[in-house]
């Protein structure tokens, strides 16, 4: 599938595993038009030793985010149903800040906290609306990364589409991307799904259904988490974004136009870079490394999956993992970054 020799890379996530860092993972580097590299290392349950393959199904958590509800978000704006400075309160009846906007739920600007134990306190799908639209919120304030931007974003394509994410998304998403398996509440082989983390509640680990407890609330459907996705459905929905929008049948899923103005930096005078729902690369910390180019950009899932993406290079990097499999204190971002690194000086040796 490669010319280039990627032993390297191999090698240190084999060591990853055998560290018991993560219990295994699976890997893509892509291009605009093909696969540079792809593995599969390790195991999906290390109890029951049940191996890694490609086509594995991952909880993707947060990069729920960036496949499921963004490009709802970007759908509904081409459509000319919503304009990223339109005010929440157009949208809800609730006495919602005058000044909170759709930018400021999409740049994780909207000042409102990280989450919120919606399942503790048995809120139904109208109590948790009403508590997040009436949550004092102090927008502009600083970038304060928070599931109930996207929860709320959520509710929205909902409202405006008449249908239920899932339903929306598999329709307008997932089918013309041909990302076949990609979906909330996956109901394929139990043994091809991934399992998650060990949950006391249920004594077993979490295994075919979503982690993310508020999630796990809504019946698996929310706008912040929930989705599903394997290594051949992400290749097919980052090299489109690579693409500029354009799908291998020469049509356009998105603009270049709007593609290009989600991943701008609209939150430079904060403590995080963010574009509209992507995470950008920053001068410390960010998951991309210190290698890739000043624009590239990208998502993480607390799971242990993550996509970035260097639009100078032409390169996607997926790296797909459960590391709460083993434990939630992992340090993935370490991983993540020394993955691409590798990748890149493996390429520079072509």
């Amino acid at each position: 599938m490669t010319t280039h020799d990627f032993k390297i890379v191999d090698q240190f996530l084999k060591d990853c595993v055998e560290a018991h860092q993560i219990p295994g993972v699976v890997y893509g580097v892509i291009n605009r038009q093909e696969t540079i590299a792809e593995n599969a290392i390790g195991y999906s349950y290390s109890d029951k030793k049940i191996p890694m393959k490609l086509d594995s199904l991952f909880d993707l958590a947060s990069l729920t985010k960036v496949c499921a509800t963004l490009p709802s978000i970007l759908l509904l704006l081409e459509q000319g149903q919503i304009d990223f400075d339109d005010p929440v309160r157009l949208f809800f009846s609730e006495e919602v800040n005058p000044d909170l906007t759709l930018m400021h739920l999409l740049t994780h600007t909207s000042g409102f906290p990280p989450s919120f134990p919606f399942y503790r306190y048995a809120m139904d799908r109208e109590a948790m609306l009403h508590f997040i639209l009436t949550i004092e919120a102090k927008p502009d304030v600083d970038t304060v990364y928070s599931d109930l931007n996207f929860i709320l974003l959520g509710f929205l394509v909902e409202k405006l589409t008449d249908c239920t994410l899932d339903q929306f998304t598999k329709k307008n998403i997932y089918e013309p991307l041909k990302m076949v398996h990609t979906g909330f509440n996956p109901t394929e082989e139990l043994y091809s799904i991934v399992p998650t983390e060990w949950m006391p509640r249920i004594g077993k680990y979490q295994w075919g259904h979503v982690h993310d407890e508020n999630a796990n609330y809504m019946g698996g459907v929310s706008g912040h988490a929930g989705l599903f996705s394997n290594l051949h459905d992400l290749k097919n929905y980052v090299r489109m974004l690579m693409n500029n929008g354009k799908m291998p049948d020469g049509n356009y899923f998105l603009s270049p136009a709007t593609l290009i103005a989600s991943r701008k930096n609209y939150t430079g005078e904060f403590s995080a870079a963010r574009g509209i729902g992507w995470q950008l690369n920053e001068k410390q910390y960010s998951p991309g490394g210190y290698l890739v180019s000043k624009g590239s950009y990208g998502h993480t899932g607390f799971t242990g999956t993550s996509f970035w993406i260097d639009p100078d290079r032409q390169l996607g990097f997926i790296l797909l993992s459960n590391r709460v499999h083993i434990s939630r204190k992992i340090n993935m971002n370490r991983i993540r970054r020394i993955f691409v690194n590798l990748v890149l000086k493996c390429l520079s040796e072509d």
